[in-house]
């Protein structure tokens, strides 16, 4: 077995991918909450929506984001880790305290399963140049 070597271009693709993914959400959460009022979706709603958020954030981030096309799916569990580190982290800061628990085991499983799949996929699907 092939040891994994951390060298500067793996940290930077994981690094510039979880940040494009957590802008990405961001923006997309500005347009979903102006959507939500102006629709008045129910609290199924509104779940669904993050979730989908969630899977386009961290697709989208890894997909631009991963540039050395080798490790896919270890580069994309750590997007979706930091990615959901970073989400908790921007909520605590704007929310002050949480009345949910955001960071539940559920949670942490589809970002890694999210962040997987855009990993391999990033990895096997963009132009190689």
């Amino acid at each position: 077995m092939e040891r994994i070597k951390l060298n500067g271009s793996f940290a930077a693709d994981i690094l510039r991918s979880s940040l494009l993914s957590v802008i990405f959400s961001i923006v997309a959460v500005i347009g979903f909450a102006f959507l939500f009022k102006a629709l008045e979706f129910g609290d199924t709603g509104l779940r669904i929506g993050n979730e989908i958020i969630k899977l386009v954030s961290i697709f989208c981030g890894s997909f631009i984001g991963i540039k050395t096309l080798k490790r896919g799916i270890l580069k994309g569990v750590c997007v979706g880790l930091l990615f959901l580190l970073f989400s908790v982290l921007i909520m605590k800061i704007f929310n002050g305290e949480m009345k949910e628990p955001v960071f539940t085991i559920v949670n942490l499983l589809l970002s890694l399963l999210f962040g997987a799949s855009a990993g391999v996929f990033a990895v096997n699907f963009k132009r190689r140049t």
